[in-house]
């Protein structure tokens, strides 16, 4: 970390997310092998639970308990929804999709997010950002190709995760000032937690040792991966940092082939690759403009 110091915020902060982004990966992964054999709402349960140490722990090192203090609990509780349906969505999907095919579907949340930015917060959206949303969205299509009858219930559950995902970030992006950075995490997925509790009586599996073990390295994969984001974020400036979350389509493909055995759709390369130059350029926009809104 003294080497990265030494080297500048913009290279510590890009590091950082290299290694928060690859830790979302992990933790995708392992809930995708453990949906096969466990309850999905067990097994986000126990992902959020163990999520919260590593997030407490960053948090109280970082600032003491001020830094998960919050002003404003109605609002902790707005974002927790969301982040609710984009955490249960996304993992739903990758319980009966491909994680690439996830990835691809999760990264049309900047469009939405510069979309509704204009429409809800009122920002000005120039016709250039416009015409690459629209061509993100036609990515989105040739991905989920509607008129062949392909769009499954894992597809369904990665667009709430996207939809979830942005208006997460909108909330952030409206209230995150009057709030510390670490609170949205943490009491999000207090929540999430406190809601999933109440399934387990239902659903419940008693997991095997090494089974819970997964369960809990996932959840600190979570947790982690959260800590080390929003340190780049606030290391150095979100353009900079935030093009590196493309960098899961790498690892959605790597475990996809090597521990999953999922080859990579021709179909899925051409929309996702519409999906992801769309959002590169709208970073791109907001590196001369203005900042992007920090993933949470």
């Amino acid at each position: 970390m003294a080497i990265l110091r030494a080297a500048g915020p913009n290279l510590t902060g890009i590091a950082l997310a290299v290694a928060g982004f690859a830790l979302f990966s992990t933790g995708d992964a392992l809930i995708k092998h453990l949906s096969a054999g466990y309850p999905l709402v067990e097994v986000v349960f126990f992902n959020t639970l163990f999520s919260l140490p590593p997030i407490a722990a960053v948090a109280l090192a970082w600032g003491g308990r001020p830094m998960l203090a919050t002003r404003r609990p109605a609002i902790q509780a707005l974002r927790g929804v969301c982040g609710l349906a984009a955490g249960y969505g996304a993992f739903y999907g990758f319980s009966r999709m491909p994680m690439a095919d996830v990835y691809a579907i999760l990264f049309s949340s900047p469009l939405i997010i510069a979309a509704a930015s204009g429409l809800w917060l009122g920002e000005r959206i120039d016709g250039r950002r416009w015409a690459a949303v629209v061509v993100g969205f036609a990515g989105v299509l040739i991905m989920l190709r509607p008129g062949a009858g392909l769009v499954d219930v894992g597809a369904a559950g990665a667009l709430v995760g996207a939809l979830g995902y942005s208006a997460s970030a909108l909330v952030v992006r409206r209230f995150g000032p009057q709030e510390t950075p670490f609170s949205f995490p943490f009491y999000g997925n207090v929540l999430v937690a406190g809601v999933l509790a109440a399934f387990q009586p239902f659903v419940f599996v008693p997991p095997a040792a090494g089974d819970l073990a997964l369960m809990a390295l996932a959840g600190l994969c979570g947790g982690m991966a959260l800590t080390c984001t929003l340190a780049a974020f606030r290391i150095a400036p979100a353009p900079v940092v935030a093009p590196f979350q493309y960098t899961q389509m790498i690892w959605g493909v790597t475990f996809g082939v090597l521990v999953f055995g999922d080859l990579p759709d021709p179909w899925l390369a051409a929309g996702g690759g519409l999906v992801v130059a769309s959002g590169l350029y709208l970073l791109q926009r907001e590196r001369r403009g203005r900042r992007t809104p920090v993933p949470q």
